[in-house]
């Protein structure tokens, strides 16, 4: 049976797989220099490798700063690897909270051993290394669950690479827990360092499994847009009918509002003011119908040339009106284009409904009928 390879040897690999990707984060970065949260994932490799420097220069326990210092260094890296994933959602970095597991981690290996040093505990430092296993435990879990939490955005999220980013950091828990029990199980001397060997060993195979799922990210992500925009309208940015056809499935139930609108006179304003015109009023209906959405789950479509569908979930007709003839009154000044109005008709998914034509058709005739009554209004 093949011997273990000595801690010194294991923590030597990690280092050079932290430094290989801290190189390979700065590379795609230096190329693509708008890509931040590469330098977020660099950063954190870089602080990494220089824990796992310091920690090789102490056989046994470091000083009570110094090992204060090098936790917060490892809870530090975790919450960086969290910064550079919420750069890459299109959100702030940082945030206040991210510092309470830094300086936690700190304090979890500082007062155990500060205690030992004045005689309180037991004279080793075994009350200190539990406070710091323990806390990187937590710091591991709250970045775990931090990077499963998806949240909607303007950008695809790339669920997938996150998830495995994720989940790598949960399963470092099983050997931060080994270094905990063996140690208070078997008494012995070494135990010490051959669950510290365990925990290093794991890190061989969840450091490459972590980072490979943070190089997935923006692969995923871009396979993602270029689906998307194939089922985008591009003048507008509503969706075109088969975006709207993938969206519609999930909304068929009562509960959900179909609005079809055109803009009135609409090849009136082609005719009198040119295309470029009709163009730009297009643009600012989608713009201000997206803005009015009530929901994250709410479809925008364009059906052809000026006419529109809103799917609206989870309502009633009362507030899909109101949201229809908000529709008709811009919020703000919006872009240079001739005066428009709105016709819009309103009809809800009835029970045992699956398919969109039959709703689409209902709304499309009180929409005729809000013409009739004279345009610029909503009828259902």
């Amino acid at each position: 049976m093949a011997d273990l390879p000595d801690i010194g040897t294991v923590r030597l690999c990690s280092l050079l797989a932290a430094s290989a990707y801290l190189g390979v984060f700065l590379a795609l970065w230096r190329g693509r220099r708008e890509e931040e949260y590469f330098l977020h994932w660099a950063l954190s490799m870089a602080i990494y490798a220089a824990a796992l420097v310091v920690f090789g220069r102490y056989a046994d326990a470091p000083p009570v700063v110094v090992g204060g210092l090098l936790h917060a260094a490892l809870a530090l890296s975790n919450m960086v690897t969290l910064s550079g994933v919420r750069r890459f959602d299109g959100r702030p970095p940082f945030a206040a909270w991210m510092l309470v597991p830094i300086a936690l981690s700190f304090l979890a290996y500082a007062l155990p051993a500060l205690a030992t040093d004045a005689g309180l505990i037991a004279e080793d430092r075994q009350a200190a290394r539990i406070g710091g296993t323990l806390a990187l435990i937590a710091v591991v879990i709250l970045t775990g669950c931090s990077l499963l939490r998806t949240r909607a955005g303007r950008l695809p999220a790339a669920v997938k690479g996150r998830r495995l980013v994720g989940l790598s950091m949960f399963a470092y828990v099983p050997g931060y827990l080994a270094a905990l029990a063996l140690p208070l199980l078997s008494g012995l001397p070494g135990a010490v360092n051959a669950t510290a060997l365990v925990a290093m060993l794991s890190d061989q195979i969840l450091l490459v499994v972590l980072n490979l799922g943070l190089l997935a990210m923006p692969g995923e992500r871009a396979q993602a847009m270029l689906r998307e925009g194939a089922l985008r309208d591009p003048l507008t940015g509503a969706w075109n009918r088969a975006g709207l056809e993938a969206r519609a499935a999930g909304m068929m139930r009562p509960g959900t509002a179909v609005v079809v609108l055109d803009v009135d006179h609409f090849k009136g304003i082609n005719d009198g003011h040119g295309h470029a015109a009709g163009d730009a009023v297009l643009a600012a209906l989608a713009a201000r119908a997206t803005a009015l959405l009530p929901r994250d789950g709410d479809v925008l479509a364009r059906l052809g040339g000026d006419e529109f569908v809103i799917l609206l979930g989870r309502t009633t007709r009362e507030a899909a009106l109101a949201v229809a003839d908000a529709l008709r009154h811009p919020s703000g000044p919006e872009p240079a284009a001739p005066p428009w109005t709105l016709s819009l008709g309103l009809a809800m998914v009835e029970p045992g409904e699956t398919g969109l034509a039959g709703v689409i058709a209902r709304a499309d005739a009180s929409l005729y009928r809000a013409k009739t009554l004279g345009r610029n209004r909503v009828a259902a």
